[in-house]
């Protein structure tokens, strides 16, 4: 597997409605109401959250039909909180980013890179992950090397982050887009694609669980983050942020991190969420020294 310093850059909605009781504890139903009349939401005193079915490990359906993942176990405990609670949309990567811009939801709870271009028209919190982009082949690919996949069939999730890292690092491949990772890795299994480009943490999850393999390794150049409405609460995104911080103050974060990653932090979060650096200090998780 070959790691590189080079860095990559990261509509409709389903009609499948989830809604997690996330009242703070100790409160009555009227302290609940007043802390939730402080925010400027779609839905008077209730989150309502686009996410994803398919993406391991920030953000999937478990077996009963509920989400769960990384991204969203963090969002229902800063929303808990907060007082808050969180009605979840699944849709597509695009129909997030294209339903906060429409103020359909008020944040997008999953895997989403902070880019440039996509904070022209959402806002973000604070990153909360970073990680790798990964080229993932079936277990008998011999590729090591980018210039390895020119003219190959590289598949990415159409409007990802890793949309944009095929485009501009491997210009002699050949792309081919689909609407989810679940699409994407059905047609790298089935040999419909050669390769497929995702997230780190993802590709991780497929790779524990198929027979694929990472080809290549290169960091991440931005973190994932939680995008919210440009014309939302820009108390809620500085709560939330808050209650990020203080969970990984008091050990929440960690205890998260660890059940959905096994790689150490990344220097660039600590550098976003300076907290993390003591709690990570001397520990299987403080970044690894180049």
């Amino acid at each position: 597997m070959h790691l590189t310093s080079r860095r990559s850059l990261l509509a409709g909605t389903i009609a499948a409605t989830l809604l997690l009781p996330l009242t703070a504890c100790g409160g009555g139903s009227e302290a609940a109401d007043s802390t939730a009349a402080k925010y400027k939401l779609v839905q008077n005193g209730v989150i309502t959250a686009a996410t994803q079915s398919e993406q391991p490990p920030f953000a999937i359906t478990d077996a009963a039909g509920r989400p769960t993942g990384f991204s969203v176990e963090l969002m229902n405990e800063a929303a808990k909180r907060l007082g808050l609670k969180v009605q979840y949309k699944t849709t597509t990567l695009q129909g997030i980013l294209a339903g906060l811009s429409a103020g359909q939801y008020d944040i997008g709870v999953a895997g989403v890179g902070a880019t440039a271009e996509r904070k022209k028209q959402v806002a973000f919190t604070t990153p909360y992950y970073w990680g790798f982009t990964d080229v993932l082949t079936l277990k008998s690919g011999k590729q090591t090397t980018l210039p390895e996949f020119d003219d190959k069939r590289v598949g990415v999730v159409s409007g990802s982050v890793q949309e944009t890292f095929v485009n501009r690092e491997m210009i002699r491949a050949k792309p081919v887009k689909f609407k989810d990772q679940t699409a994407l890795i059905t047609q790298l299994l089935s040999g419909g694609i050669d390769a497929a480009v995702l997230g780190g943490a993802s590709a991780d999850a497929y790779v524990a669980k198929e027979p694929v393999r990472i080809a290549v390794k290169l960091e991440s150049l931005q973190g994932s983050a939680f995008p919210m409405r440009k014309d939302g609460d820009p108390k809620l995104l500085k709560d939330i942020d808050d209650q990020i911080d203080a969970m990984i103050d008091d050990g929440t974060y960690i205890k998260l991190y660890r059940k959905y990653f096994h790689d150490p932090i990344a220097a660039d979060l600590i550098t976003e969420r300076p907290n993390l650096a003591k709690q990570v200090l001397n520990t299987d998780l403080a970044p690894s020294r180049r």
